[in-house]
């Protein structure tokens, strides 16, 4: 099968491509830099640098197991690469694997434009969007929260959290009940 190619364009000029292999390098540092805690481990730069690459190998190989049908992009603005979204697009939900927008670029509603647009899209197919953040250490709750998901269980170190589209049957259960 061949690579996919193309982009897709998102509110406040964000744009997703997808990833290649010359992205390698950004996306290992955007890896590292969004977990400090890594490098609290004693040891040398180059052993710590070793850890960081045999996790971020091991995650990449879990989310391809976990998620086969995914979908990679790295996150655009003004065509520099500022962040990454893996998605699986499955048949009952759409499944934000991973968000990572990098420490620079923070705080300028990237990573919400990201989600906005997924809702869009996610809404006129009627299907929720899921994901899982840290229940500590991650202001991942508030901004979730703010942009619509509720949480759906408690999975300790996470949080499952979901987002329903108006159009979806169980976006107002009291409306499904009232039909019955």
């Amino acid at each position: 099968m061949g690579r996919l190619k193309g982009s897709l364009r998102f509110p406040g000029g964000v744009e997703l491509r997808f990833a290649t292999p010359a992205d390698e390098a950004f996306l290992i540092d955007l890896f590292i830099s969004s977990r400090p805690w890594l490098s609290w481990v004693d040891g040398e730069k180059d052993f710590i640098r070793a850890l960081y690459e045999q996790q971020y190998t091991v995650t990449r190989s879990g989310q391809e197991t976990v998620y086969p049908e995914h979908l990679d992009f790295v996150i655009e603005t003004t065509g520099v690469a500022v962040g990454r979204l893996i998605v699986d697009l499955g048949y009952g939900d759409w499944r934000i694997a991973e968000l990572h927008v990098a420490v620079a670029a923070r705080g300028r509603g990237i990573g919400s434009n990201v989600i906005r647009g997924l809702q869009a899209a996610a809404g006129k197919c009627k299907l929720p969007l899921t994901l899982s953040t840290p229940i500590m250490g991650s202001n991942g709750y508030g901004i979730y929260s703010h942009l619509g998901f509720q949480v759906t269980a408690v999975t300790p170190p996470s949080l499952q959290m979901a987002w329903l589209p108006a159009s979806h049957p169980q976006a107002n259960p009291s409306e499904v009940a009232a039909a019955s």
